[in-house]
């Protein structure tokens, strides 16, 4: 950056940025100061509901078969498989190609 005014107004911009981030965190922190018992415990409580629905989640992911190496015989099954699942990772290959996968 050789032109010192289009350095300036970059520097105004990020700490226009840095101050809009360190307002927003001060004010979170003013926030958590606050908080009483029962607030305290309603999080205590909402945190122990998003952990027994990723409990269920991952339960479900491992009931589907989610984190195992399978192979899959059929265009039906694989439709189906990925249907069922939010992700999936999948390798592809033929039989005669080098790039076939041996577990």
């Amino acid at each position: 950056m050789d032109n010192p005014k289009v350095q300036e107004i970059l520097e105004k911009q990020v700490l226009t940025v840095v101050k809009a981030v360190e307002d927003k965190l001060d004010d979170e922190i003013h926030a958590l100061d606050r908080l009483d018992l029962d607030d305290i415990e309603a999080l205590r409580e909402r945190r122990l509901q998003q952990m027994k629905k990723m409990a269920e989640k991952r339960s479900r992911w491992i009931s589907l078969g989610q984190g195992e190496y399978s192979e899959i015989p059929t265009e039906k099954e694989f439709f189906s498989v990925v249907k069922a699942s939010e992700r999936v990772v999948c390798h592809f290959y033929r039989e005669n190609w080098p790039c076939k996968v041996n577990i």
